[in-house]
């Protein structure tokens, strides 16, 4: 008997970018809308300096979506002229490229100017519709267990393996992994042939320049901020599941630093605790347990629950003050809600032997960790194009 699970290949997989804001029509910025398929955010980046002949840094974008996927986000482009925004689908020699729209605004897309992200994702295996359509019922009133997806973690969970190195010096080690994931180049061999793009090519290039290890991996900001992102979220999603298992993930404590649906912060105290905790319960969740993405940040939780957390994240290997001034990762740091609450509540339905999931989650959540919640089962590799499974 089969089971719902998610197709594999893009066609089954459909995301939509919902921007933090609108471009104003005027500006330095030219903003460009973009649908991708076979394609990185960041090797589309990286091609649109070179086809504007900007500098990679001066190419802005929300998020990083995924390769696997038909997936549309914008993109900013400083000095970018509307003139040549025809030639973007001409340069690139592998994958799929559209644009939609062409605009201008005043400011750089950076990271995190981002509403959510609307998913439409193809099933198969799906005997029962009416289950299926309980299940994504009963996750929407807990809202989504904010988990990491393992995508955060790179192939094979390469970039925690290239953070504890970086963070502990080992900066050959952590480089030999960036040059080679499987762990088979090492330091002093002949550099692949093969051209990269992304942060990684950055380090590659420099390595073909003569650069040293420190140097190589000091030039490409994005690649750290990236494997700091990593190591961050391995931290979370320790701490989540330890409050998971212990019944935490919606019942709040003296001391915790929660949040609200809007996402203000505050720290519980024992006068509010039984009010906090009626908006802590599945189908209100405008109280929400927080956990720590190591950085400056000040806000924090009680000593007791810092303590806690500190201990709950031990077994990840990674060391918080990694993250502090002048560390390999510092980084401003922050909390993330454990739960988050659907933008739009999930529909279900059949279309041509196929069901489809649609739903629309803030920026952050994963997709896939929806429909894992949902009892739905990944595909070990969603590259692979397979005909549609039919619905009993």
């Amino acid at each position: 008997m089969t089971s719902p699970h998610l197709l594999p290949g893009s066609a089954h997989f459909h995301v939509i970018e919902e921007p933090a804001y609108a471009p104003s029509g005027s500006g330095e910025h030219l903003y460009v809308e973009i649908e991708k398929e076979g394609l990185t955010t960041d090797e589309v980046a990286t091609t649109l300096a070179r086809t504007f002949g900007v500098k990679a840094m001066n190419v802005g974008f929300a998020g990083r979506k995924d390769r696997h996927a038909i997936t549309r986000q914008w993109f900013s482009i400083l000095g970018g002229r509307e003139a040549d925004a025809t030639n973007i689908p001409k340069t690139f020699s592998k994958g799929r490229l559209a644009v939609f729209t062409v605009a201008r605004h005043g400011n750089k897309i950076r990271v995190g100017h981002l509403a959510g992200n609307r998913f439409r994702l193809g099933l198969g295996g799906v005997s029962d519709i009416g289950a299926l359509q309980t299940a994504f019922a009963r996750l929407a009133a807990t809202g989504l267990i904010n988990r990491f997806g393992a995508q955060r973690f790179g192939f094979g969970g390469v970039n925690l393996r290239i953070a504890a190195a970086w963070g502990a010096g080992h900066l050959d080690e952590a480089l030999a992994l960036v040059v080679d994931p499987s762990g088979n180049w090492h330091a002093g061999e002949p550099l692949p042939s093969r051209f990269r793009l992304g942060p990684e090519g950055k380090v590659i290039a420099a390595l073909k320049h003569g650069a040293k290890p420190e140097q190589a991996l000091s030039r490409a900001e994005d690649l750290r901020k990236l494997i700091a992102s990593a190591a961050q979220a391995a931290i979370f999603n320790a701490i989540l599941d330890a409050r998971v298992s212990a019944g935490l993930s919606h019942r709040l404590r003296v001391g915790d630093l929660a949040c609200t649906r809007d996402g203000a912060s505050f720290l519980v105290d024992v006068a509010r605790l039984d009010e906090v905790n009626a908006r802590a319960a599945p189908g209100v969740l405008d109280a929400i347990a927080t956990a720590p993405m190591p950085g400056v940040w000040r806000l924090t939780p009680s000593l007791e629950v810092l303590a806690e957390e500190r201990a709950w994240s031990a077994n990840t290997g990674i060391d918080w003050a990694w993250f502090g001034i002048k560390a390999a990762f510092e980084s401003p740091g922050g909390r993330r809600p454990l739960v988050v609450p659907f933008k739009d509540h999930p529909r279900v339905e059949q279309i041509d032997g196929v069901t489809w999931v649609t739903f629309t989650l803030p920026s952050g959540a994963f997709a896939t960790e929806a429909l894992q919640q949902a009892g739905v089962t990944l595909p070990t590799d969603r590259s692979v194009q397979r005909p549609p499974t039919s619905s009993g």
